[in-house]
């Protein structure tokens, strides 16, 4: 059934934003093909605003035959026409199909922006370059290394993390994905070993390097490998081990500082003129790189470098549009290793693969995808490990069994009026901040003192869906505040805030240091004359360092008693408090947010429902989707 033919441009466009369905920018870019092109029909116009509006909600396409119940009047009256005449939003100035330049692309069942279409075929391009066979080491060899670094094969508990080792030594792009405590780092730690001592046993040693979207996430990494050399096996291995240890890399920089992007926006000083001098480049927190970010990168790296991606597939995508994680592993639970994968990396490990992993239909991308299963942090006994599961896997029945039996290290808090969480935090933030009123230390020993505060601030953590109102970090920043001045009334004052308040920095400001996401304390030191110096203590980037910022020189900052599960990817705490909006419809309680923030928890979680139980149960099955054609683009750029 075709639209009206009664309707206009005009009528749709104003029920479209009387809908909420359209934003004013994607009225005036629908306006502006209807100036610039006077002969395109209504549906090329229609059709901006829409494509307009979904890549403003982090879509990189927009499926014509879209059965999503979140439309419009606008994306239905399209549909309905487009399911008619497929082409006829098509205008050979305004939309195309790839072949030129033109500002919308249509391309198979999808709808593009140009500058997202571009960008995917050549991510797609580049990685599917990455998944033609490799020269891989002999099954020996590669055997050799791994049970030198893991151990004997027989009755291996880490049976994934060596076929993650085994799967990257066969071509230059590997994905790697797995929830907390998985053994991601462990893995890529033994993976670097081996990809390094098998380059020195050739007489070339590989240049590798970390990255990471956030400083918080490139010191993480960083921290990790660094403990990991050194438990490397002091003999054993086919190159010796002092020798490894000095080619392997110790530091990570963000994504942003690697590319050599500017401040200002500009273009980054790495790119296919001027790449990176890599032949390894390994990039943890996979799930927060966009599309756009992505596409820099691998436009940076020379063809022939390996690009190892890690992450967790189930939490929230990057803020900004695509979600390039989630979709390379689409198949990652099933595995769908081809039967010729299977025994390369049983040849390779000496672990056979079971037989439900194993599928002759699985395509390419498939066979560089791994995804670690076992968490050595969440035991079968643990409470957090089994919200993790049940919300990783939309499992309803089993939320509200864990609902109705609360463990030991979970606890929730059902109503608006049950604030006994409340309490928990008002003991943290006493601990936190009564020493703060005591005699500060010596000089020589500030760094150490600073250290004890951080450690205790990174014991807890307020967690948040929301930005505004009373349940979101605005509100509970102000509500938190008022309980810790109350807390601790003698507290030194400064001009920027009482000591111990804790500030999260939000833009990177390399200049000083500081990146996005980078959380500290506001503290008070003695002046060499007498007097108070303020400074916002952070780590550093060694584990026994502090890093101080004078707060003046910050423009990029904010309060952080409570923050948004957002700006908590890349951190762990103790204890997290997860605050879920008080309105069950809230679109911004998805189940990859609930993961997200509950995963954040090493040893307690508590869940705080002011709209109780419905709100998380509504979040449960409210999945954040992201439409783009990536994986498809992937497979048809393979030779």
């Amino acid at each position: 059934m075709t639209p009206p033919a009664t309707d206009t441009l005009d009528a749709l466009l104003q029920r479209g934003l009387a809908s909420g369905e359209l934003r004013a920018a994607d009225v005036a870019f629908a306006r502006m093909a209807q100036r610039l092109c006077p002969d395109a029909p209504l549906a090329t116009c229609l059709a901006s605003a829409v494509v307009s509006r979904h890549a403003a909600d982090g879509h990189i396409a927009w499926p014509i035959d879209s059965t999503a119940a979140t439309g419009g009047p606008c994306r239905a009256w399209l549909q309905r026409l487009l399911a008619h005449a497929p082409h006829a939003a098509d205008h050979p100035h305004w939309l195309g199909d790839g072949s030129a330049a033109t500002p919308l692309v249509r391309h198979g069942p999808r709808l593009y922006l140009w500058r997202h279409w571009q960008r995917e075929q050549a991510v797609a391009r580049a990685l599917a370059a990455r998944l033609q066979p490799a020269q891989a080491p002999a099954p020996n060899q590669a055997r050799a290394w791994l049970d030198a670094l893991f151990g004997p094969a027989a009755n291996a508990p880490d049976a994934d993390q060596r076929w993650a080792c085994a799967c990257a030594l066969r071509q230059a792009l590997t994905v790697i994905t797995g929830g907390p405590g998985t053994g991601k780092t462990t893995t890529v730690a033994r993976l670097l070993a081996t990809l390094q001592g098998l380059a020195l046993a050739q007489g070339a040693p590989l240049t590798i390097a970390l990255a990471a979207p956030t400083g918080k996430a490139a010191a993480r990494l960083a921290a990790a490998l660094s403990q990991a050399w050194p438990s490397l096996p002091p003999a054993g291995l086919p190159v010796p081990t002092d020798i490894l240890r000095r080619h392997l890399p110790s530091t990570a920089r963000t994504l942003h500082a690697l590319l050599g992007q500017r401040p200002d926006g500009g273009a980054a000083r790495h790119g296919p003129d001027q790449p990176l001098p890599l032949d390894v480049l390994v990039i943890d927190e996979a799930s927060m790189v966009d599309l756009e970010l992505l596409h820099t990168t691998v436009q940076a790296l020379p063809p022939q470098a390996r690009l190892i991606l890690l992450g967790d597939r189930d939490q929230l995508a990057s803020v900004q549009a695509g979600a390039v994680l989630a979709e390379l592993c689409l198949h990652a639970d099933a595995a769908r290793w081809r039967p010729s994968t299977a025994q390369a990396l049983h040849a390779a490990t000496g672990v056979p693969v079971p037989a439900e992993w194993t599928d002759p239909g699985g395509d390419p991308l498939d066979q560089a995808v791994v995804m670690l299963r076992r968490s050595r942090r969440f035991d079968a006994d643990s409470g957090i490990g089994r919200w993790a599961q049940a919300v990783r896997q939309g499992d309803v029945d089993a939320v509200r069994h864990l609902l109705r039996q609360p463990s030991p290290d979970v606890s929730v808090h059902s109503s608006a009026d049950d604030d006994r969480w409340l309490a928990t935090w008002t003991a943290h933030a006493h601990a936190l901040l009564r020493p703060l009123a005591d005699a500060l230390p010596d000089a020589a020993d500030v760094d150490a003192w600073a250290q004890q505060r951080l450690a205790q601030h990174g014991r807890l953590q307020v967690l948040c869906a929301l930005r505004h109102g009373p349940w979101g970090v605005e509100g509970l920043n102000a509500r938190l505040q008022r309980r810790a001045e109350a807390t601790a009334p003698t507290l030194p004052q400064g001009p920027w805030g009482p000591a111990g308040q804790p500030w999260l920095i939000t833009r990177n400001q390399p200049a000083l240091g500081v990146m996005n996401g980078d959380l500290g304390l506001l503290l008070p030191r003695r002046a060499p004359g007498g007097g108070l110096q303020w400074r916002l203590a952070l780590p550093g980037a060694q584990a026994s360092g502090v890093q101080w910022v004078l707060p003046a020189q910050l423009g990029h900052k904010e309060l952080a008693w409570a923050m948004t599960v957002h700006k908590a990817q890349g951190s762990e705490f103790d204890h997290v408090i997860l605050v879920l909006p008080p309105d069950p419809d809230s679109p911004l309680a998805t189940r990859e947010l609930l993961y997200t923030g509950i995963t954040r928890a090493r040893q307690r979680l508590s869940l705080v429902l002011p709209g109780g139980p419905d709100t998380l149960l509504a979040a449960l099955q409210r999945r954040t989707e992201r439409d783009s054609g990536l994986r498809d683009a992937v497979l048809a750029a393979l030779p």
